[in-house]
């Protein structure tokens, strides 16, 4: 499914269409990943609408929520499924608070801003109480959006999860993984602008100008964390979320089709 030229949803994607490499591909209209989902035009509200939503899984921390929530509509399920958590990775939740100590950090706390985006890939794929639930939902064959703040990071990992379940390859994955590069461009392109009326420090350029992107570095992180425990994609989701083989083979029966 495209998204129509008229619709302001940034980096929103159905996964449908995307072809697996033993023929067939994800079916359109079931699996979507997205950013925030709140419509701004009327045009908006009647493609959400339409789409037709059983469940949308939020991935953001309860500040985020708080501050810019959801607007779905009724009758959509509503899951809050921080990502994050309690965990030491909730201060690079893009919160108006940890936007504005980016403005009093030192040299060395902004090198490890960014090593704490690199050490967030590793772990991401095992924040079990979040991605459970959205597994969950796959498990019942529902029509699911899922989303963070910018549909890039958080939500980048569970596609790429998501993708290596039904059957894509590993560079596939990537590939779709990369794509907020190009669907991002313009709303990156406007932050560095607008930031770069202001006499800020390099660095935060730098944090600013590495976060606004996803990067293949990161999608390899996260892949290697998964396939350096264990062999397949397939053991990796039974230990760790209890996706079962007969989930898996739903899995494909809801969300995929022949050509």
């Amino acid at each position: 499914m495209d998204i129509p030229a008229n619709v302001t949803f940034s980096n929103f994607r159905d996964l449908g269409g995307l072809p697996l490499p033993q023929g067939g591909r994800i079916k359109e209209g079931k699996i979507f990943r997205t950013c925030r989902l709140k419509p701004k035009t009327e045009e908006d509200k009647v493609f959400l609408d339409g789409l037709k939503l059983d469940c949308v899984v939020d991935l953001r921390v309860p500040r985020e929520v708080k501050e810019k929530p959801d607007e779905l509509p009724l009758g959509v399920e509503y899951v809050n499924a921080s990502v994050f958590g309690d965990t030491k990775f909730q201060v690079l939740a893009p919160t108006n608070r940890t936007k504005l100590a980016l403005l009093f950090c030192s040299d060395e706390q902004f090198g490890e801003i960014l090593q704490g985006i690199r050490d967030s890939y590793a772990y991401m794929p095992y924040a079990r109480p979040a991605y459970k639930l959205l597994f969950d939902r796959l498990n019942e064959g529902k029509t699911v959006a899922f989303h963070c703040t910018a549909g890039k990071d958080r939500t980048g990992v569970a596609a790429m999860m998501i993708e290596l379940a039904l059957g894509r390859t590993r560079e596939q994955a990537k590939e779709e993984y990369l794509r907020s590069n190009i669907l991002r461009a313009n709303s990156n392109s406007k932050i560095l602008k607008i930031m770069h009326k202001f006499p800020l420090r390099k660095e935060l350029y730098e944090v600013v100008e590495y976060s606004s992107r996803v990067h293949e570095e990161l999608f390899d992180i996260a892949y290697k964390s998964i396939f350096d425990k264990y062999p397949r994609i397939e053991d990796f989701l039974a230990a760790e979320y209890g996706v079962t083989e007969k989930n898996l083979s739903d899995w494909k029966n809801f969300y995929t089709e022949a050509e």
